[in-house]
């Protein structure tokens, strides 16, 4: 049988079965008690107010309460990402970095025992990219690592992988992309 026949055999044990439905709802009401009736009507009564309770009333309230705190929260993420979009076409529009030339391993290393002396370091500089393998970095030493990269390596964070240990150090791995990449 097809869908359509379906919906035509169920409409049509819809129609049907309506009539009767009514007939025998209106002789059940007729055969009640006056007191039956009351009770009856009292009860759909509640049912019916419990539902629109509900369905419509429970959640438009509860949508008004929680409404002004969302309004505050969606207009603070929104100046949040304003700001961030500032700050990328910024970047976007700041001249390119001047390309380093030098030997950069020795470089990093020596910004790591400048900035965060206690920080383990093992550097590998191949054409285009750095990887460097780090133990023990304070965290505020990897915000400086992605400003001093762009800046004076002309290179950038590409991906960090990297998890806090002890007393709040980062170990793991960093690595970095060059532009104009030159010699190592």
């Amino acid at each position: 049988m097809s869908a359509n026949g379906r919906v035509a055999s169920l409409a049509a044990l819809w129609y049907r079965g309506l009539p009767q439905a009514v007939a025998f709802s209106r002789q059940r009401w007729t055969s009640m008690s006056p007191r039956e009736r009351v009770l009856t009507a009292v009860a759909t009564v509640a049912v019916a107010g419990a539902l629109l309770w509900m369905l419509a009333i429970r959640p438009a309230w509860r949508t008004l309460q929680t409404a002004p705190q969302r309004i505050v929260s969606l207009q603070q993420q929104l100046q949040a990402l304003q700001q961030d979009a500032q700050q990328i076409a910024a970047l976007r529009n700041a001249p390119a970095a001047p390309a380093f030339s030098g030997e950069l391993q020795p470089t990093i290393l020596a910004w790591f025992k400048r900035v965060d002396p206690k920080a383990k370091v093992e550097a590998q500089v191949l054409p285009g990219e750095v990887t460097l393998q780090l133990t023990a970095l304070r965290p505020a030493s990897l915000a400086a690592l992605a400003q001093t990269a762009r800046r004076d390596w002309s290179a950038q964070v590409d991906s960090a992988d990297l998890k806090r240990g002890a007393e709040g150090l980062l170990n793991g791995t960093v690595h970095l992309s060059r532009q104009g990449a030159g010699g190592g």
